[in-house]
This record gives structure tokens, sequence and C-alpha cells, in this order.
């Protein structure tokens, strides 16, 4: 039995905001703030830190000043004093100030779900989330589960996907483990479609290796409607699922990297019919290589509005090197349209895909991430359909504080509005303490920053808990899903936190 799913809606212990030119307030836990100066395109951000001229927001506990008759102000928005219900109060009613008129942080927690693992050491994170239209959500989450006897010694299962379906209201209405039991299902995405039914991608132990497996669940109870696998031609060769996407038509595409000949695995990308799962058509793509070996790993995909293609990916080029790029497939199969491989430069590098989003309007979003080296980066580009970069950042353009930060979700809102979502490590130096919390920014179509939230997991104790990200997607009504798990005392459990606009 794996445990059940809760839900909470809570405080956020740490927010900061990052909210238009030229400058924005962060807000933190101890009610300081910090300007940050906004630089063009592909610049790094510079922090100061002081106090704001607004009127301090404090406690309900330290809004009156125990003088004698003296009566507080009445608890509403607006008066200067952070109140029951409140994430901020700065006293006025400007919006681009760092405290919305309704005295929400922009961009701040709504709510979160949680879900327990199925014991105290088993394994258990978000690795994709999937929002449908009407609000439901689905998050696809791998657990193993761990047990321990009383002589400390541990069995260990295997790798499963477990998917959760919530509804509109955040309750979970369906959790399952995807069969079999004794396979390992390690989960790659998962999409919901109109009528509300899941398209889930995992990499399946397959006979002769790992293969790429889809399956469709029934949206009301998460009951199979269709199995779909696909095994490699070269014998004994392991293929893999990379993500899954929705097409403009209700069907669906899925990637990952599957070999077929002794050269090595090749992206691999095939439309199925959301009816029975078969075949549409099927593409493929392979990197030059050096002459005798070639391994490319597929990653993230998004169809456009056109039915148009894009899948990351990285490329082998050497034993050396690994090139992030991107690949534009047209609507109806075939070869790639054009590669966009925005970081090679002959230096030795191992760089690979991120996430892939596209618009309304047909343009891309592509990031990158830094595999290996002692200095961690990402980047994040914004493309034409011609593949012309329209702008970039890097992660220089939104590390404020702590380190070891990563990018793991990144989509566009119905707007056009860029949503980036990850993690970061913070060192408390004076109580040697160290704990792991979540980013999200949101930016404008010209990649200007409108708002950047930290989320720490709240805690009565020193020490927080860990929130690792894992992904991020944005739903209809622009609501972003950030997933991951929260590590509290050495437990996991699956988490999914929902940013409001």
């Amino acid at each position: 039995m794996h445990g059940s799913p809760a839900i909470r809606s809570v405080a956020l212990l740490a927010l900061f905001c990052a909210c238009n030119d030229p400058a924005a307030t962060t807000a933190t836990d101890d009610g300081s703030t910090a300007a940050t100066s906004t630089g063009e395109p592909g610049t790094s951000s510079s922090t100061s830190t002081g106090t704001t001229a607004a009127p301090t927001t404090t406690s309900d506990e330290s809004s009156s000043s125990g003088e004698p008759g003296f009566d507080p102000p009445a608890p509403v928005c607006g008066n200067g004093y952070r109140e029951n219900g409140e994430e901020c109060d700065d006293g006025n009613a400007v919006e681009d100030d760092g405290c919305a008129s309704d005295c929400l942080v922009p961009c701040g927690l709504s709510g979160e779900v949680v879900a327990l693992s199925p014991s105290a050491e088993s394994e258990l994170w978000v690795v994709a989330v999937a929002p449908a239209s009407d609000g439901s959500f689905a998050a696809i989450a791998r657990q193993r589960e761990i047990t321990g006897d009383e002589e400390g010694m541990q069995t260990i299962g295997l790798a499963r996907t477990r998917v959760i379906y919530y509804g509109p209201d955040a309750q979970a209405a369906w959790d399952i483990l995807l069969a079999p039991a004794d396979a390992r299902l390690t989960p790659a995405g998962g999409v919901i479609d109109e009528a509300g039914d899941v398209y889930v991608a995992v990499t399946v132990e397959g006979a002769d290796g790992d293969d790429v497996r889809v399956v469709k669940l029934a949206g009301s109870d998460g009951h199979v409607l269709w199995t779909m696998d696909h095994d490699g031609a070269e014998p004994m060769s392991d293929d893999r699922a990379s993500g899954i996407a929705l097409a403009p038509d209700g069907d669906v595409v899925v990637a990952g990297d599957v070999t077929d000949d002794p050269l090595g695995g090749d992206v691999w990308v095939r439309k199925l019919a959301a009816d029975d799962g078969a075949e549409v058509w099927t593409a493929g793509w392979s990197g030059e290589g050096n002459g005798m070996f070639s391994n490319d790993d597929a990653g993230r995909l998004a169809v456009a509005a056109d039915g148009s293609v894009y899948v990351g990916a990285r490329e082998y080029v050497d034993y050396n090197i690994g090139e992030a790029v991107l690949l534009k497939f047209p609507e109806g199969g075939g070869p790639a349209e054009w590669v966009f491989s925005p970081l090679a430069d002959g230096s030795v590098h191992s760089h690979g895909p991120g996430w892939v989003a596209v618009d309304a309007a047909g343009d891309a979003l592509y990031t990158a991430v830094r595999l290996s080296g002692a200095v961690p980066n990402f980047w994040v580009y914004k493309l034409g359909a011609d593949k012309a970069v329209l702008w970039e950042r890097a992660l220089t353009d939104f590390a404020l504080d702590g380190d070891q930060w990563t990018l793991d979700g990144a989509g566009f809102d119905p707007d056009g509005e860029v949503v980036l979502a990850g993690g970061f490590r913070v060192k408390d130096k004076q109580g040697q303490l160290e704990w792991r919390e979540a980013w999200l920014s949101r930016l404008g179509s010209d990649g200007a920053a409108r708002c950047q939230i930290r989320y720490r997991a709240p805690s009565p104790d020193l020490l927080p808990p860990d929130v690792v990200a894992y992904d991020a997607a944005v739903g209809a009504d622009a609501t972003a899903y950030v997933g991951g798990t929260l590590v509290n005392a050495g437990e996991q459990q699956s988490w999914v936190g929902l940013f409001r606009p």
C-alpha cells in the first residue's frame, strides 16, 4: 500500500519578487527587502540589501502599540499591517511594488499537494506535472519502495511509475501504480487531453533491454485504455522514453532515444492515434558523431499549433563533447527541418537539453544545461519559427543568493509569458545548516522579469524540509505547477506547488 495523498495551503515563509524595471522589491522572511536591477538581455542582475521605506509589515502580535486606550486598526488589506490571510501589506494599492492591492505577493504560492511514500525509507518524487483545461492535474511520479527490518536489513523494490490525479479542487481523485509490479517502469512525462484522459510515457524493462512505452489511462478512474510498446531493432539494446506532448488534432507525440543499429542510439519521434495508440508516423535524427560511434539522447518535446514538433536532444560529437540541440520536425513527420545548436563552439564541454515549449504565435522556448564541469550553468532561449533567437538568458540572470541553482522546468502561459522554475541551496553559516528551496520566475514576452519568488517549506524547526523541483508546467488559467519532492527528516513525499499568475 502506498501512502495517501494530502493537501495543504500554506503561507510562504520566504518570497522574493522582482517586479518590473528599474527596481524590484524582494520580500524575505525577516521583513527586509532587496532591490534588483534588471539589465539588458543576457546580462547579470545585481542586488543590494536594505529596508523598505514603506510601512513595516508585522505579525498580528505586534500590530498594537500596547498603549492604554489605543485601538488597533481594523483588519483590512492596505492598512500597513500584515494580518491573517495576508502575505504582505505595504499600506498602498500600487500593483507593481512587490505587494499587490489584495495583499498577496505576485506569483506567490496559492496551495500545494503532497502524497506520502510507502515507507519512511522509500523514494518518491514527481517527474512531471500534467495540467488539464478544467483545472485538474496529474502528478506523474517515480516511486521505489524500500523497507527495513529490525536488524537494519533493507529490501529495495523496483522503480515504479505512480500517477495521482487531482480534481479542480486539488483533491486526489485516484492514485495508481502502473503495472506490472515485477518490472521496472521509469516515468518520463505525461499529458492530459481535452476529455481528461491521461497519457504517460515511461521506460520499461523489456525482454532484451529497456523499451519505450506509452500508456493511456481513463481520467475517470485511471484504468488502462491502451498500451503502446516500442523496442529498437538492435538486439539487447536499451531504448528510452524522454517525453510526450499533445498534438493540436488530439493525437499524442512521444519522443525518446532508440537503437536500431550497432552505431548507437538516435533521437526517435512517433505520433500515436489517440483512439488506440496506432502509429501515425515515425521520424528520427542522428548527429554526425565521430565516424565510428554516435549515441544521441532525446529530451523533452512540444508541439506547435501548426503541428510542428520541437524536440530537445544531446548530440554526441565525440567522447569529450556533447552538444545541446533543438530539432524541428514538420507536421507530417519526415527529416528535421532545422537544428539549433546555440553553444557549439568547438570547445570541450558536455551540454544537454532541458525543457521545450511553443506559444500560440509559434515561438519556441528551449533551455539547455551544463551536464558536467566545476561551474554549473543553464541557458534559456526564445526562438522564432525560423530559428532566429529573439532573446536569451542564463543562470546569472536569476541566481540572487544561495548556490547550486538549477532550472527544472519551463513553459509558456496562454498569453505568451514565460514561466521558469527550479531550485537552489541555502546555507545558514551561523547554524551550520543547509537546505534546498524552490524558485519561480515569470518573464514577459520580451524576456523582462515580471516577478520572481522563492519557496521555503514551512517548519517549526530551525532546519526546513528540502524542496527539490523536477518539473514545471502551466495551466490554461496561467497557474504554474511545480513538481518535485519534499524531504522532511529524510522522508520523501511527492510535492506539487501551485503558483498564481
